[in-house]
């Protein structure tokens, strides 16, 4: 009975406890099903369904029934965080890493007190860490790295007192490292931080964590020095906290770190030494110190450590010689490029038995490189570039054979390499370029793995070895600037793999091989500048990947090969300057077209169709306009025949069209007035025919315009007066006729007017009625049948420098105006029916070098005055009524007139005396006004600019002046605008105070609105400031071409006497100054974007000047009023052109210092060089300001809060308060991040030595990369 009884409640109990875990169980399932349901893509997890046991689903473990554990990592899970999984109440691991969640981390996740790994890493989790998290007392495993997650570190995570693993990292948490953080976890072995935006010291209680064995903090805003404490954790091997703002010195404690394997300090500020304690840390494997600011000597004590296999103390400025102590050290790879080491290379580096990586270069190493260098036989990779070396390179460098780059550029090498690299059997990349090698390319390079041979710029003599041609390897061949003779042998095809192949300015000859055409990798082939002859050959067709072929200066022969059409990728093709026949290839072409091409912000040469100085015949081919990749077309000086086909219409790239010198016929097609683009157009010296297009009015970018000896005929389109751009304009040696248009005076910037040798008639006169405004040098209306008078405004053109109109049909006098024409040097006006005297003042223009007055009608003296008296000089024969001494014929006088001298002299006596006295009074007068304004410069001033453009300057022989009114200027894309003082002081109304946009140490910038409408910017530069003429149009010249779309371009100039005027583009936005400062408060808040588009662009062009021009230019001036913004917030760097220039041959370095207070690098106070460097300095400041939206000095700045911004901005991150210089109007949660990384770069920028600044290349990249 008693056992029935037992048996009844035992199976009572059992089923009891079995629907109870399958009541479990099937909760369980539905909390695990409505986690599915809550995604985005519940497809992914299509195994999960009810047909079967949760157990067996993907990522479910059960332990008895329950769900122990769920992973499901990688499985591109969408959606936000389930609270249904916390139901999972016997859940003891949680791993959702590497998905795509997103959303906060829920609060009820405190639900799983059975956790003891938690994994949400690389999700899109944001929101704050929930404090929660500090209820799971089993949690061991806990990492949310690689999310989006904010705010402060909770302090209840101190509570997980068996936490052994915490990773954090890849997020955005800010503030500080409470001391408590480091009091809970006695058992923690890993803590990873790093990549955040925490700020602040690192406490000393971090020396409690004696378990830690690995600690990453890299990353962040954190300041101060490294506690001494953290020598308490004796576990520690693994110390990473790069990219931070730790200063030194490094607390001497750290030697007690015996564990420690790994120290990395890199892009840190510490401004020290190396410690000599770190002798101590006998365990240490990885040392990275690079960009660290570490000064001083490398520490013999480092001998000490015996383990050490990676030393990287790259862009510092240690000094010094290298301890003999590293022998001791069995190192896999030593880096310490970019520093100030000096001395020899030591010939103990032979006991580096181990060494894989050797990078020396740019220090000031001296001497020959050390023959032990043969003792190191796991040597890889070394590089020796941009020091003092000299010597012949050792041939014992190759004693190993393990070497696979060799970087040897920069030096003083000398001798040859005949036997040198002989030993590298495993060489893959050499470079000797700039260097004083000689010899012979050695054979033996052909039996090396060489992908990159680079030997520029040396003195390498004899032919290119054949063998060389066989390498499979070989992508890159470089040996430009050298004398290499010899042929390019048909083993060239051999060289399967070459990309680029540069040989230019050498002495090769013979024939391009066709075998060349097997080379389909080949992307860049530059042979310019050699003898090479014979023909193209068709083979280059099969180069499928050319991108530039450049063939020009040689004496090659024949057709061009029509096979080149198919190059699809081909963007630069130059053969000018050749011996090139037959026709243009006119079949359906492939080249020229692909528009999507790699950033070009430093190519010089996209686009270019060069095939002039050729003897090539045929049409010009319609399929030509279909290239629309093509900016330039230089086809001149062939034997061009046919016309000019409509379809190069359809060139919307094209700048330039050069079709001068050839045979072509027909008329100019209409739609060539539609190139809206199109700078340059020559179609001179043809057999063109019919009238000028009436579209050529609308090429309102067209600066040069060239169509002389042809065969136009009927009048000057009244269109061409739109043209406002032209300079030049060339129409002679042609049949036109008629009067020309009074539009054409509209023209302002012509410089050069050219239309002899035609039927033009009637009279000028109107086309002189904005001469004032003229700044032509150049008219020449000879061999016309102009008539009427010579008029009197042809004195107005002041720049005018030739003046030729002879034989025409001018009758009347000669001008007196003409003798105002101060920098005539040529005048010309023989062979018309002049009549009267000859203007003593002509003869007085001290710049006049050739006067032809002859046949005309002139009568009377020759003046005896400058360039009259000189018969080599001045011409007057023809004229029947002319006398005097210097024509040797006496003149006769008349008697009465001679009985009348004494009344007239009467006459003469009265009027001087009446004239005498007004001159005193009116002398009296201008006395006064002196005096006045001496109490009014800027009326004064004013007044004297004004005195500049009164009309009757032009009549007055005391207007002369010494120097030239203003200077052509040659640029790439045009020549720059020549305005005269009249137009700037009318359009700046007489540089009245309401037209200040800015106003600098350079001098004074205006708004002026130019004739025509353009509206642009002008500087007027102190007076102090200027140069002399001469060094102002050098300065011009070169600063005219440097075109980059974040730079301000030099639109125009003038020049009169110590007048130095800049001419602008006008920038609708003013400067960042203007924006930043606010001071009228109508200004909107400059947001984070566009502050973060203005540092990367204002990064580009400044990048652009040291790094992208040649020469080279240091801006010496960079602050925030120099950079200026257009309509779209482009930033544009101005008042670079007031810099000296650098020559990039000489010593890169400026002289004269210049520069605002508060940008100016600390270096500039102690030495008279100007250096990029120095450019960066000021860029970080600029930078700070962007950041902190504070000017760089000021009241703000007290003396004990660092004296100015950079001061200011160092104390605060040193105090761990680095988020505290945030401007709080753009300051969010959101942007904290890119603004404390934008924080960090400035900081590198305004380091306190210029070695340890980055190049302004590396500045942009770091700032795009925000």
């Amino acid at each position: 009975m008693a056992f029935r009884v037992f048996s009844v409640m035992f199976l009572f109990f059992f089923f009891s406890v079995s629907s109870a875990i399958d009541d479990a169980t099937s909760s369980e399932t539905g909390s695990l099903m409505s986690f599915k349901a809550s995604l985005e893509n519940p497809s992914v997890l299509s195994s999960w369904n009810l047909s079967s046991s949760s157990c067996d689903w993907v990522g479910v473990t059960c332990h008895f029934g329950r769900v122990e554990s769920l992973s499901l990592p990688s499985m591109s899970l969408k959606g936000k965080l389930s609270p249904s999984l916390f139901s999972l109440q016997f859940l003891s691991d949680l791993d959702l890493s590497e998905n795509s969640l997103s959303g906060e981390i829920p609060k009820g996740i405190a639900r799983l007190k059975n956790l003891i790994s938690l994994r949400l890493s690389h999700n899109s989790l944001s929101g704050e860490i929930p404090s929660e998290l500090g209820t799971l007392k089993q949690l061991q495993t806990l990492d949310l790295s690689g999310n989006s997650l904010t705010g402060l570190l909770p302090s209840r995570l101190g509570e997980l007192p068996r936490l052994l693993y915490l990773d954090l990292s890849d997020n955005h948490l800010s503030g500080s490292l409470p001391p408590s953080f480091f009091l809970s976890f006695p058992a923690l072995s890993s803590l990873d931080v790093s990549n955040n935006s925490l700020s602040g010291k690192i406490p000393p209680e971090i020396g409690k964590l004696s378990n830690l064995s690995d600690l990453y903090m890299g990353t962040n805003q954190f300041s101060g020095q490294i506690p001494p404490e953290i020598g308490n954790i004796s576990s520690l091997k693994n110390f990473a906290a790069p990219r931070c703002f730790f200063r030194g010195p490094l607390p001497d404690e750290m030697s007690k770190l015996k564990s420690l394997a790994k120290l990395d300090l890199s892009y840190n500020p510490l401004k020290c030494s190396i410690p000599r304690s770190i002798g101590e840390l006998q365990n240490l494997s990885i040392v990275n110190l690079v960009s660290a600011e570490i000064n001083g000597l490398i520490p013999p004590e480092i001998g000490k450590c015996r383990r050490l296999k990676t030393l990287m103390l790259s862009f510092n400025d240690l000094s010094g010689s290298l301890p003999l102590e590293l022998s001791e050290i069995p190192l896999l790879a030593f880096s310490a490029d970019t520093n100030q080491l000096s001395g020899p290379l030591p010939s103990w580096i032979g006991k580096w038995k181990e060494l894989d990586s050797l990078l020396l270069a740019s220090n000031q190493f001296s001497g020959e490189i050390p023959r032990e260098i043969e003792d190191c036989p796991m040597l890889k990779h070394l590089n020796l570039a941009s020091n003092k070396l000299t010597g012949s390179i050792p041939q014992e460098l190759c004693g190993s054979g393990a070497l696979e780059d060799i970087e040897l550029s920069q030096n003083f090498f000398s001798g040859n390499i005949e036997e040198v690299f002989v030993g590298c059997t495993n060489l893959q990349q050499l470079a000797l370029m700039n260097n004083r090698i000689n010899g012979s390319i050695p054979e033996y390079l052909s039996k090396l793995p060489l992908m990159a041979l680079n030997l520029d710029s040396n003195n390498f003599t004899g032919e290119i070895p054949v063998s060389l041609w066989k390498s499979a390897d070989l992508m890159e061949f470089s040996a430009s600037y050298n004398r290499l003779g010899g042929y390019l042998p048909a083993e060239i095809g051999n060289a399967a793999s070459l990309k680029r192949l540069v040989l230019s300015d050498n002495q090769l000859k013979g024939e391009i091989p066709r075998e060349i055409g097997k080379l389909a990798s080949l992307s860049v082939l530059n042979l310019n500048s050699n003898k090479l002859q014979g023909k193209i050959p068709r083979e280059l067709g099969d180069c499928s990947s050319l991108t530039t072929l450049d063939l020009g200066n040689n004496n090659l022969q024949g057709q061009i090969p029509d096979t080149i059409t198919a190059l699809a990728q081909l963007q630069c093709l130059v053969l000018s300057h050749n011996n090139l026949s037959g026709s243009i290839p006119s079949k359906p072409s492939a080249y020229f077209h692909q528009t999507d091409m790699p950033d070009l912000s430093f190519l010089q040469h996209h686009g270019i169709f060069d095939l002039s100085y050729n003897r090539l015949t045929g049409p010009i081919p319609e399929e030509l306009g279909d290239c629309v990749v093509v900016v330039e077309v230089l086809l001149n000086n062939n034997h061009l025949s046919g016309q000019i086909p409509a379809s190069l219409s359809r060139l919307t790239n094209l700048t330039k069209l050069e079709l001068s010198g050839n045979v072509l016929t027909g008329s100019i097609p209409e739609e060539m007035g539609h190139s809206p683009k199109l700078q340059g157009l020559n179609l001179a010296n043809n057999q063109l025919n019919g009238h000028i297009p009436e579209s050529f009015g609308l090429l309102g970018s067209l600066v040069k315009l060239n169509l002389t000896k042809n065969e136009l005929d009927g009048s000057v389109p009244s269109s061409l007066g739109n043209l406002k751009e032209l300079t030049h304009m060339d129409l002679s040696f042609n049949k036109l006729s008629g009067e020309l248009p009074s539009e054409l005076s509209q023209m302002l910037n012509l410089v050069g007017l050219y239309i002899q040798q035609n039927m033009f008639s009637g009279p000028i006169e109107d086309l002189l009625c904005s001469s004032l405004a003229w700044k032509v040098e150049t008219v020449n209306f000879s061999d016309n049948f102009f008539m009427g008078s010579l008029p009197r405004s042809l004195g107005n053109l002041s720049y005018l420098t030739n003046l030729d109109l002879h034989r025409n049909h001018f009758t009347g006098e000669i001008p007196s105006d003409l003798g105002n024409l101060m920098q005539l040097e040529y005048l010309d006006v023989s062979e018309n029916s002049l009549s009267g005297d000859i203007p003593t003042k002509i003869c007085e223009l001290a710049n006049l070098e050739f006067l032809n007055v002859a046949k005309n009608s002139l009568q009377g003296v020759v003046p005896s005055e400058g360039v009259c008296q000189d018969p080599s000089k001045a011409l007057f024969s023809g004229n029947k009524a002319l006398c005097g001494r210097v024509i040797g014929s006496d003149c006769k006088i008349d008697r009465k007139s001679l009985l009348s001298a004494w009344g007239l002299a009467g006459v003469v006596i009265g009027s001087m005396i009446i004239i005498f006295a007004s001159v005193f009074s009116v002398r009296r007068w201008v006395m006064g006004k002196r005096v006045k304004q001496r109490n009014d410069p800027e009326g004064m001033e004013e007044s004297r600019l004004k005195g500049f453009i009164d009309q009757n300057l032009y009549f007055l022989s005391g207007s002369r002046s010494k120097e030239p009114l203003s200077i052509n200027v040659a640029m790439f894309e045009q020549p720059l605008l020549k305005v005269s003082l009249a137009d700037i002081v009318e359009a700046t109304d007489h540089f009245c105070k309401k037209n200040i946009i800015g106003d600098g140490g350079f001098g004074t910038v205006y708004k002026a609105c130019l004739p025509g409408g353009k509206t642009v910017a002008v500087k007027k530069l102190s007076e102090a400031k200027t140069q002399g003429n001469r060094e102002f149009m050098a300065e011009m010249e070169t600063l005219g071409k440097v075109k980059h779309r974040n730079l301000v371009s030099l639109l125009g100039y003038c020049s009169f006497s110590e007048e130095k005027l800049l001419v602008y583009e006008y920038m609708v936005n003013g400067s960042l100054d203007h924006w930043l400062r606010n001071q009228t408060g109508i200004l909107e808040v400059l947001d984070w974007s566009k502050r973060l588009k203005i540092a990367v662009g204002a990064a580009r062009g400044l990048a652009f000047l040291h790094h992208g021009f040649n020469p080279h230019i240091i801006h010496r001036d960079i602050k925030a009023s120099n950079i200026l913004l257009d309509s779209d917030f482009e930033p544009k760097v101005s008042d670079f052109g007031l810099a000296r220039l650098i020559s990039a041959c000489e010593t890169h370095v400026s002289t004269v210092i210049a520069g605002t207070f508060g940008y100016i690098p600390p270096e500039y106070g102690q030495s008279a060089r100007a250096t990029t460097n120095g450019d960066v300095y000021s860029f970080g400041v600029i930078l700070l300001e962007l950041v902190t939206g504070k000017e760089p000095t000021g009241p703000d700045f007290k003396e004990s809060e660092g004296g100015n911004l950079v001061g200011w901005v160092i104390q605060k991150i040193n105090k761990g308060k680095a988020a505290d210089v945030l401007d709080p109007l753009v300051l969010s949660i959101a942007l904290k991040h890119s603004m404390l990384r934008m924080l960090q770069i400035a900081v590198q920028c305004i380091a306190e030595t210029p070695a340890n600044r980055p190049t302004m290349v590396d500045v942009l990249k770091a700032l795009k990369e925000i």
